[in-house]
């Protein structure tokens, strides 16, 4: 696990590669080793599998000016040894999940990667990144990539495709994990959770402790080797720099300087898989719709000269979105770049379904009966969305354009959050009122009548809070071409 080495002043990482037997951990760590000018360390084989772990050393890149030491390590994956697996696991600030993508292999792939899931989900401390490193992408029937991603879902475990038995994708990987891990450490540091101690021959230690501090067999580990390759430098006035001119924010951008720490990097690097352009509108804001899925947002006020007044820009930010979490959709980040001679902040939100494209767009085209169902819906989710945005402390603009549906089938609020949040919102009631009343359907005396009984159907069943909110609506609503005993 990640810790200054008081020694040296040096951060140790590890980087722990997972996955099936014989996807191609070992494979993908020589691969590395190659590049690094060194070579890997295996303890103990059998019928030339990994009985314990493949290990490799390697200094490269700074963190606050502190040299980075990677320990790189696979895990034995055959079940006899998950025991030792499930002990590597537990030290890992990074996991490199390398699986067979090919059609006979992807089953098993998924069984393990579910059972990483949860290991990794019990581990106390900032959640530990992972890398699907995707391999055997060479193969006659590999698994289509976009079942890949629909496995994987947005925004939780980064893609890379690779072949490791000629190297390729191996390193992208790395680089990535090595970001994700720092990410880690970063958050680690914020809440005073980054140890000191004394690594020595990490190797031998681990090896006595997998054995159960049975004598060493006589293996000695490599030395670590020197710095051969910069792989990453996280000096951000530096690396930010190479920004300059650049408007859309980079995937290389430090540790620091996004949110949330770890997932966020991953739904950076899944929104800029394709680049746009994003251009100003006459509010001074710059929007751009990527290819990716994603949308790109940044207000005229979020640009900043200084790094020190932007990064506490991005912290206020981000507290913000911390605390609307129940609501907040989650396939979004904010992340800070350079750009303009200065740095400007971003949010990267996945577009999703709005209730106005799942219950009211068509409306028109439908019996009156089936229109008062869809449009009575939109009003129970928008009526639902805000009273949750009330109980916040920077109440999001819920509207029937901004909120959406969860995969559990909550409300969800999809819209661009505010910079500075937003002030005192309508009752859910006078909202939800305002926004129907404008919808074309609700022209129709006819369907006006026919929504109104499907809401009061509503009201009579709902709980407080939203039964008060929708009598309210009711009232707002009220056809006079209903009699009084239709009212009631």
């Amino acid at each position: 696990m990640a810790a200054v080495d008081p020694t040296d002043n040096t951060l140790v990482l590890d980087v722990v590669y997972d996955g099936p037997p014989e996807a191609g951990k070992t494979t993908s760590v020589r691969a590395l080793a190659r590049g690094f000018g060194r070579d890997v360390y295996t303890p103990e084989e059998q019928h030339g599998r990994t009985a314990y772990f493949d290990w490799l050393e390697h200094v490269g890149g700074r963190f606050d000016g502190a040299p980075i030491r990677f320990q790189i390590l696979t895990v034995p994956g055959q079940q006899r040894w998950q025991e030792r697996r499930i002990h590597l696991l537990s030290r890992a600030d990074v996991v490199v999940f390398v699986a067979d993508t090919s059609q006979g292999g992807w089953p098993r792939a998924l069984r393990h990667l579910n059972d990483l899931g949860q290991r990794l989900e019990a581990r106390t401390g900032p959640p530990v990144g992972v890398v699907f490193q995707a391999n055997q992408r060479d193969a006659a029937d590999a698994v289509p990539l976009d079942a890949i991603q629909a496995q994987l879902g947005s925004g939780r475990i980064a893609l890379v495709e690779s072949v490791a038995s000629e190297g390729a994708g191996v390193r992208e990987a790395f680089v990535f994990a090595v970001r994700l891990a720092l990410d880690r450490v970063r958050e680690q540091q914020r809440l005073g959770d980054l140890p000191a101690a004394n690594h020595g021959p990490a190797a031998e230690r681990l090896l006595a402790e997998l054995r159960g501090k049975e004598p060493d067999a006589g293996a000695e580990a490599r030395a670590a080797p020197s710095s051969l390759v910069e792989l990453t430098t996280e000096r951000t006035d530096a690396v930010l720099s190479t920004g300059a001119g650049r408007l859309l924010p980079d995937v290389d951008v430090p540790s620091g300087l996004i949110w949330p720490p770890i997932e966020g990097r991953i739904l950076l690097r899944e929104a800029l898989t394709s680049q746009g352009e994003a251009s100003a509108g006459a509010d001074g804001a710059y929007r751009t719709l990527l290819a990716s899925g994603y949308r790109a947002h940044s207000t005229a006020d979020a640009w900043f000269p200084q790094l020190d007044e932007a990064r506490e820009a991005l912290i206020n930010w981000a507290r913000m979105h911390a605390g609307a979490q129940p609501l907040l959709s989650r396939a979004r980040c904010v992340v800070l770049g350079a750009a303009e001679g200065g740095f400007r902040l971003w949010q990267l939100v996945r577009v999703e379904p709005s209730l106005r494209q799942l219950f009211v767009d068509g409306c028109d085209d439908m019996i009156p009966r089936h229109a008062a169902r869809q449009l009575a819906s939109a009003c129970r989710m928008l009526g639902r969305a805000l009273a949750l945005a009330e109980l916040q402390a920077s109440p999001l603009p819920c509207t029937l354009d901004s909120v959406g549906i969860s995969e559990s089938g909550d409300p969800s609020y999809i819209g661009d959050f505010p910079l500075h949040g937003v002030g005192a919102t309508r009752k859910a009631g006078e909202q939800v009122a305002a926004e129907l009343r404008a919808l074309p359907a609700l022209r129709d005396p006819a369907q006006r009548a026919d929504l109104f009984h499907q809401l009061a159907h509503y009201h009579r069943l709902e709980r407080a809070p939203l039964r008060e909110e929708l009598g309210a609506l009711l009232a707002a609503l009220e056809s006079p071409e209903l009699s009084r005993r239709e009212r009631s």
